[in-house]
């Protein structure tokens, strides 16, 4: 339950991304926020059933994705250092515009 709970309010937190069909259109300029570990749903069309036939990049560091929809991929925020970076996904020779992430930095919990 918590974990639909987190993956609902991590969608209303996503803007929908153009996925694998060419898209002449310009990128978006919107940054979507988050830390490594965070689940991530990008929604589009043309995606692969199969989930290891997608193939999700954030700068040059892979993600993980654990679902595969043909309408939309779960992915896990790979661990990197704090910037944006386009976030790009390849379905075979499909590759989709660019979305940018932006790494939060870490918090660090304070002790009294």
């Amino acid at each position: 339950m918590k974990f639909r709970m987190f993956v609902a309010a991590i969608m209303l937190l996503i803007t929908a991304m153009t996925a694998c069909s060419p898209n002449q259109k310009e990128n978006t300029t919107e940054v979507v926020t988050g830390n490594a570990g965070n689940f991530l749903i990008i929604k589009g069309h043309g995606f692969s059933e199969d989930k290891n036939l997608n193939k999700v990049i954030f700068g040059t560091v892979p993600a993980q994705v654990l679902r595969a929809e043909s309408n939309y991929l779960l992915v896990q925020v790979p661990a990197q250092k704090v910037a944006t970076v386009p976030v790009v996904v390849t379905v075979g020779e499909n590759i989709s515009n660019a979305m940018m992430f932006a790494y939060h930095p870490k918090l660090v919990a304070a002790s009294f």
